[in-house]
């Protein structure tokens, strides 16, 4: 038989073994009790991660300096750059005043080859300086969900399950704060001669090779846009810079208020999770919350605590498939303590909602605001 043939016909058997029971495996039975699939050698694993700096074992007694400590080693796994350049407005558009509501949308150039798309929203007769959010996407079609904006096929159907975060900002006594995360709507990849099917994949491997993580670039984008806002005294209060997101957004806003101690408070929802049980027992296509080592130090109940004692908000639907409440609960529970020893117990909330993955605006916020304004 020739080879050409021989080829054809293992196409064929596999083809029809995919159709009839999902699964196409020619290799051999493996012994009784062997253990060959990468995932079993690092769930393994994860039972003894090391953990160095979590705040329950790092043998730190005083919880600001635990933060420091932990903190610094964050930034360095990360790759989150604590020195940047001073952001410069490369352009701005306003545009027509609709519904009450002034948009201006700004190019900050916060380095070499890297402008950040931001977008303003706020009232029109807005005559102080408003407190600010920074609105985060997570992984869709981009910023412009935020402000109600469709420009894709499933942007309405986005913007109706809650995703409009500017509009719902602004009604809640903010200047809302639109940041384009890096690999969604204008900034996702386009000068590639070739990019892979996930919009992340690329740029998380391409970080990797500086040192950095796509996450910790984010963190930076958030970071340095916090730069500018408080260079802009007359139109954002400096002192109350806050920070909402959900699903890799909301991952986004966690770690930017872990590392950067400007931020005010976080809503976070769809992203909470202990690291092991989640992002390190799934598939994983996009590499944009991998962060090589992390285990090593710290866990995502750790990350929570280098918060305190600073307001946050988690949210979750009981029934998401992604990050599930009972995680959101388990981290938030965990992290209290870090709270409690800083004073600021009843600044750290966990929320259950009905459903799946989304974000919810009402029980998000009536609890947000709760927590904030009791801080």
């Amino acid at each position: 038989m020739t080879p050409w043939l021989t080829a054809k016909l293992l196409a064929a058997r596999r083809r029809f073994a995919i159709r009839l029971t999902g699964d196409f495996n020619p290799y051999p039975a493996p012994p009784d009790g062997a253990h060959l699939s990468p995932s079993q050698a690092h769930t393994a694993a994860y039972g003894d991660a090391p953990l160095q700096l979590a705040w329950r074992h790092a043998g730190i007694q005083d919880p600001s300096q635990w933060q420091a400590v932990a903190r610094e080693k964050l930034a360095e796994l990360t790759g989150y750059t604590q020195a940047r350049a001073t952001p410069e407005c490369v352009y701005a558009q306003d545009f027509p005043t609709e519904n009450g509501l002034v948009r201006r949308k700004i190019y900050l150039r916060v380095g070499e080859g890297s402008d950040i798309p931001v977008t303003i929203l706020r009232p029109s007769q807005a005559e102080r300086p408003l407190p600010a959010m920074v609105c985060l996407q997570g992984t869709n079609s981009g910023a412009h969900l935020s402000w109600g904006e469709a420009l894709m096929p499933a942007d309405p159907i986005h913007v109706a399950n809650g995703k409009d975060y500017a509009r719902q900002a602004v009604r809640h006594g903010y200047a809302a704060v639109c940041v384009e995360q890096s690999c969604f709507g204008e900034r996702r990849e386009r000068a590639l001669p070739r990019v892979s099917g996930d919009p992340c994949i690329d740029a998380a491997n391409h970080a990797l090779l500086l040192g950095r993580t796509l996450l910790g670039e984010r963190v930076r984008d958030v970071s340095s846009v916090v730069d500018w806002l408080t260079q802009q005294p007359e139109s954002f209060e400096p002192g109350r810079i806050h920070v909402m997101g959900n699903s890799s957004g909301g991952t986004s806003a966690v770690f930017a208020a872990a590392l950067d101690t400007r931020i005010g408070a976080v809503l976070a929802g769809g992203c909470v999770g202990l690291i092991r049980e989640s992002i390190a027992l799934r598939n994983d296509s996009s590499g944009q919350n991998v962060i090589p080592g992390i285990l090593n130090w710290l866990e995502y109940d750790d990350v929570v605590g280098l918060i305190a004692p600073r307001p946050v908000l988690a949210i979750s639907g009981d029934k998401d498939h992604i990050w599930p409440y009972a995680g959101v609960a388990k981290v938030i529970e965990s992290a209290r303590s870090v709270y409690e020893a800083l004073g600021t117990g009843d600044a750290l909330r966990a929320v259950r909602a009905e459903g799946g993955h989304r974000f919810y605006p009402d029980l998000a916020w009536a609890n947000f605001l709760e927590i904030r304004d009791s801080a």
